[in-house]
């Protein structure tokens, strides 16, 4: 008869670590893939936050709000038709073309549409966060508030973000809460169980689907 031989306590052992290890690796790579996300999202809000300010500084006029854009900035910058020269970026009209007259000017990188249109943002018109919605600028009151909110502007997120991932944000560019300071909870889902409930992110158990605005 032949003799069967199992696995040592050392073998075991050895097999346990190593699991251990390869499941610790998986989880800080997960975290440090979406610590580079949260920070590329800052990166792009505070982008497109300067490029707005220095267009605004030298054309004194903010983008996406010009009837004369063609002849004022040229380089294929689109004028504006609806609701122009009022100094507000209005949605949508004017935010559609927004990163059409940055880019134009040189204040923005990428190719974007160039065809105003009364629509809520898509990435034909807008940069994309790193889960795949629009960021787009708005002279807006789609934001949590206490009370009733009057418009301001500001830097949407775009959607499709875990509300974790809002909390982490607003953590570092503010004071952490939904309603308060300079970093909101935002359209669409201001009202959202699954993002917001009272003053606080939803972080265990989340919704997928949430958005934040950061006033200037």
């Amino acid at each position: 008869m032949k003799k069967q031989s199992g696995f040592t306590l050392i073998e075991i052992a050895i097999v346990l670590v190593i699991i251990g290890l390869l499941t610790g690796g998986v989880l800080k790579g997960q975290e440090m893939i979406t610590n580079a996300k949260v920070r590329n999202l800052i990166t792009q809000m505070d982008g497109l936050k300067v490029a707005v300010l220095g267009f605004q500084d030298r054309y004194r006029t903010l983008p996406g709000d010009s009837s004369t854009a063609a002849a004022l900035i040229g380089n294929g910058a689109v004028n504006c038709a609806t609701n122009c020269d009022n100094g507000l970026i209005q949605p949508w009209p004017n935010t559609s073309l927004v990163t059409n007259h940055l880019s134009s000017a040189g204040f923005y990188a990428g190719a974007f549409a160039t065809a105003e249109t009364n629509a809520t943002p898509t990435t034909q018109n807008a940069p994309a966060n790193p889960w795949g919605g629009p960021i787009f600028v708005a002279y807006w009151n789609q934001y949590y508030n206490v009370g009733a909110a009057t418009s301001r502007n500001g830097v949407y997120t775009g959607r499709s973000i875990p509300s974790s991932i809002m909390a982490e944000i607003d953590r570092k560019v503010d004071d952490g809460t939904p309603q308060t300071g300079t970093f909101r909870s935002a359209w669409p889902t201001t009202t959202t169980a699954t993002c917001v409930t009272g003053n606080a992110w939803v972080t265990a158990n989340g919704g997928a689907d949430c958005t934040g605005v950061q006033f200037f």
